[in-house]
């Protein structure tokens, strides 16, 4: 387990206790208030209502004698609906005749009284036809009358229950009802009442506990798990492993921690993507050097072997020297634009005016292929750029066009302004054979060569060059082939600066 996952552990089991502790606080506070009032006047509310039982109890008594439980059961429940007193009436079972909930504290009240015998008034045993006994007694309806002090009770305070005498046993009880009527021991009244004994608070406190431990177990292992995966992918890319991933052992989780998974993926194919072409350029760079080098050394065995063919040898070497030092200048151009670093700082210019110059310095090399060039919509426009960068991408896409351009057909350049998005479009389309569909964006690699044509003046550097150097001005460059056959080459810049005037 590492560190952060203790972090978690420990952050959130303190928080889920201190939250315990504090709603537990709550809640015990709120009922020691209740208990305390519970106090204050249980007295009078839970007592037995001596003073009105002696009438109630005899009308329910006759009730019973000549009508049996029905009768009693009849009585009592037109004293529910009435403005008199209830009586209450529980056999042998505890059960209410009734079926009335009533509280035990007042039920061992009511038998502490008949079993004090003290008060045969507040308080009687009845027997009916089908066997039952049942305890009638009322509870006392109004609040604040305590019931009259007898003679022959003990001195504690005026309450309606005090600590009782050993009773004598009815002659009524049955000798099985003896345990039940048993009056409870001292330790278990409280302020004259009977009270349940409080539970132990150590078994809720320790389940607390131990949920709260599993809980946080659960949550901390929940979020350190994917770190401890990427922290492994990490260290297996950086051991050289370029193919590994880790957005799959995720599960089915969509949070940051997941979208942090991808986003490492993402990054891994993107390095492994990059270093892979590094080892396809750093291949194809020597191949590349590899020919010319080799007919450098052909040519200086033919020159010590035939010391009159030594000028045919040194215009040899000298022509594969300058397509060496042309690679090594067209690769020193690639890296930098790759790494975004251009030469000087962009200047004004006209981009009208830059493209004459270039269509006429490509114009000879179309004119020994008898290749004709139309131009449409050149214009004057002002924009500011690095002119050196973006001379060099539009003449190699033009010679490109030329060089592929069948014997004596047409290269045409479309120029497109709109002056208000400042967006400039140039189209060069040709007559050759086109590209391959899935070749179409491969023809921006370094060193790609089309399988349809070969040139053999060119070291495959120059729409790589011309795609990083748009890219260098955030514009674009795309290949489409046209429905009559050639190549079309589309180049989009939002140019910075302001159109002067335009010309036809």
């Amino acid at each position: 387990m590492g560190r952060l996952f203790w972090k978690f552990f420990l952050t959130f089991w303190l928080a889920i206790l201190l939250a315990g502790i504090g709603v537990g606080t709550a809640v015990w506070l709120r009922h020691q208030v209740e208990i305390s009032n519970t106090e204050l006047s249980g007295a009078h509310n839970e007592a037995i209502d001596i003073r009105h039982a002696a009438a109630l109890l005899q009308v329910a008594e006759q009730a019973n004698r000549y009508g049996g439980s029905d009768e009693l059961r009849r009585f009592l429940d037109e004293l529910r609906t009435s403005h008199l007193p209830a009586v209450y009436a529980v056999d042998d079972q505890d059960r209410e005749l009734l079926e009335r909930k009533l509280a035990p504290e007042t039920l061992q009240q009511a038998r502490s009284l008949f079993l004090n015998g003290n008060n045969p008034n507040a308080v009687r045993m009845i027997s009916s036809a089908d066997g039952h006994h049942y305890l009638l007694f009322l509870p006392m309806l109004e609040p604040g009358n305590p019931p009259p002090h007898h003679p022959g009770e003990d001195n504690h305070e005026n309450s309606a229950i005090g600590p009782p005498p050993p009773p004598p046993i009815p002659d009524n009880v049955f000798l099985p009802d003896l345990a039940r009527l048993t009056v409870p021991s001292p330790q278990h009244r409280h302020n004259g009442h009977y009270a349940r004994p409080q539970p132990s608070p150590l078994l809720p406190i320790l389940s607390g506990i131990f949920a709260s431990l599993v809980f946080s177990y659960a949550l901390a292992w929940y979020f350190a798990k994917p770190i401890r995966r990427l922290r492994q992918a990490i260290a297996s890319l950086a051991g050289g492993n370029l193919d590994v991933r880790v957005a799959d052992t995720m599960g089915k989780r969509r949070d940051e921690l997941a979208d942090l998974g991808q986003d490492f993926d993402h990054m891994a194919e993107q390095i492994n993507t990059l270093i892979h072409a590094q080892q396809r350029l750093l291949h194809d760079v020597s191949h590349e050097l590899r020919s010319p080098l080799a007919r450098i050394q052909a040519a200086i065995g033919l020159a010590q072997q035939q010391p009159e063919k030594i000028p045919t040898s040194l215009t040899r070497i000298e022509r594969e020297s300058q397509r060496i030092s042309d690679l090594v200048g067209e690769l020193l151009v690639l890296s930098r634009l790759e790494a975004r670093i251009a030469d000087g700082h962009q200047q004004a210019f006209d981009l009208g005016g830059l493209l004459e110059e270039i269509i006429a310095d490509v114009g000879f090399e179309a004119e020994r292929r008898q290749v004709r060039i139309h131009t449409h919509g050149l214009q004057e426009i002002q924009a500011t750029a690095w002119v050196e960068l973006l001379h060099r991408a539009i003449e190699n896409v033009l010679r490109n066009a030329v060089q592929h351009c069948k014997q004596g057909g047409e290269v045409q350049i479309t120029s497109n302004f709109d002056s208000k998005t400042r967006l400039w479009q140039l189209r060069i389309d040709d007559q050759g054979p086109g590209v391959a569909e899935n070749d179409l964006e491969a023809i921006f690699q370094p060193f790609f060569r089309s399988r349809n044509t070969e040139k053999p003046n060119s070291v495959g550097l120059g729409l790589a060059i011309a795609k990083q150097a748009l890219l260098a001005h955030n514009g674009k460059i795309k290949a489409i082939n046209l429905p009559k056959g050639g190549l079309r080459v589309e180049i989009e810049i939002i140019l910075a600066g302001r159109m002067c005037q335009s010309t036809s």
